[in-house]
């Protein structure tokens, strides 16, 4: 009677682990240490720390960035972000290379998740650093295709993110997705602006992902619970 009471119980938790590994989810911050990414440039590594579980950057120098390892091509990038402060500039570098020459740049598409008070729209937003592709790929509330020389066609996104549906001072939802030549991101389960990238010649298919954290005393952010299904 014993066997078949726990034999069930058993059949039910294998099927939770392999669900959970079919899944493909692996987290990438171990909530103790850095181990597992760089900064750029590496002389602004001390404004980034790991506190309580969670990854602080100080905006106490230069702009810079926290950057993951591995390069990705197609990916699913989750976490939670929250603004410290009062005002700041964050966001999440996807597909991105270094710059030569410029130790605190890098040349990829860029998802602004922290933006306050600068520029319309930009809260949500595709941009893409070191370029000469325009302002900005498809500011909030945007889904852009982009043909293959470069002209954009914009539509509205029904129900789309917008800053009231940001929680300022407490923590926020974000999944980027990257898939092909399709780029779109979610900020508290509401798509934010969405890119699909037909510009062949200026497209990047692969690179590295990370976190920005601009210049400033008064810039403090902190990110937790970082995974990606690869």
């Amino acid at each position: 009677m014993k066997f078949i009471f726990i034999f069930p119980l058993v059949v039910a938790i294998c099927g939770f682990i392999n669900a959970y590994a079919e899944d493909g989810v692996e987290s990438i911050f171990d909530g103790k240490t850095l181990d597992g990414w760089n900064c750029r440039p590496s002389s602004q590594l001390k404004n980034w720390s790991v506190e309580k579980g969670q990854i602080i950057g100080r905006g106490k120098g230069q702009e810079s960035y926290l950057m993951f390892n591995d390069q990705l091509g197609d990916f699913e990038l989750r976490f939670s972000y929250k603004l410290i402060s009062d005002e700041g500039n964050t966001g999440v570098e996807v597909r991105s290379h270094p710059v030569k020459g410029k130790a605190s740049r890098l040349h990829g598409y860029h998802a602004d998740i922290g933006h306050i008070g600068i520029g319309d729209k930009v809260l949500g937003a595709w941009d893409f650093h070191e370029n000469n592709r325009g302002d900005y790929l498809a500011k909030r509330g945007h889904k852009v295709t982009i043909n293959e020389n470069g002209k954009k066609e914009i539509e509205e996104i029904d129900n789309a993110f917008e800053p009231s549906d940001a929680k300022a001072g407490d923590w926020n939802k974000v999944v980027v997705y990257a898939k092909g030549n399709r780029l779109w991101f979610t900020i508290n389960g509401k798509i934010a602006s969405e890119v699909i990238d037909n510009e062949k010649a200026k497209r990047l298919d692969k690179g590295y992902i990370g976190f920005q954290l601009h210049g400033g005393d008064k810039m403090v952010v902190a990110f937790k619970d970082i995974s990606v299904k690869r």
